[in-house]
């Protein structure tokens, strides 16, 4: 068997993964998680449940794929939407819009982890997924925002772990709002993220809050 040989089953096998976890993602945002079926899945990807399990151990297992494929996608957006911003007449704005667009982009994605909360409220298993990519998008998100701003002439006046795990907790309030008012949850988070932001950074090193 020559290289060529051995590459083609390995470029099947990932082809019928992306499409089961298109397939999941669709299904997840129109039914939610916990009414969709691997036979939903495999509908509308057009798989058979032998496709399914040659893939995926359950349901939850493609939760997890899916999720890792988001949150990569996700963070290459991000890396994305923060270069540039020394070019910014105010580059705390532009920061906080371009992350605007990021959610925005999301939205199907939002919805889908929203419904997903509250299966893990009940299934620990489920909880543990979310924390750990929860974690990985935090963690590579502060690796990201602290040299952006650096080349921006912005300087963190707080850790940027901590900075990342407010931003996260406004994006979760928010995002229930969103779900019954978009309209309000965007203007609402824009506000609510230039404060939180603006009091966050610097144009000086070395310039820690005090309270």
């Amino acid at each position: 068997m020559t290289e060529a040989d051995g590459e083609r089953p390995r470029r099947r096998r990932e082809a019928t993964v992306e499409r089961l976890l298109d397939a999941a993602l669709e299904t997840f945002a129109e039914q939610g998680f916990a009414a969709s079926s691997v036979e939903d899945v495999c509908g509308r990807g057009g798989f058979t449940r032998g496709a399914f399990y040659s893939s995926f151990r359950s349901k939850d297992e493609l939760f997890a794929a899916l999720m890792h494929r988001e949150v990569e996608r996700d963070l290459a957006r991000a890396a994305d939407m923060l270069t540039g911003l020394v070019d910014e007449p105010d580059p705390v704005t532009a920061a906080v819009d371009r992350g605007l667009a990021l959610f925005r982009v999301g939205r199907v994605w939002t919805l889908v982890t929203t419904e997903y909360v509250l299966h893990a409220a009940r299934h620990p298993e489920a909880a543990e997924v979310l924390r750990r990519y929860r974690r990985q998008m935090q963690d590579s998100l502060v690796e990201l925002i602290t040299p952006a701003l650096a080349e921006a002439g912005l300087h963190l006046r707080v850790p940027a772990a901590e900075l990342m795990q407010a931003v996260f907790a406004l994006h979760a309030g928010m995002t229930v709002l969103s779900l019954t008012d978009p309209a309000e949850a965007d203007g609402l988070r824009r506000d609510a993220l230039l404060l939180l932001v603006r009091g966050a950074v610097s144009t000086t090193p070395d310039h820690p809050l005090t309270g």
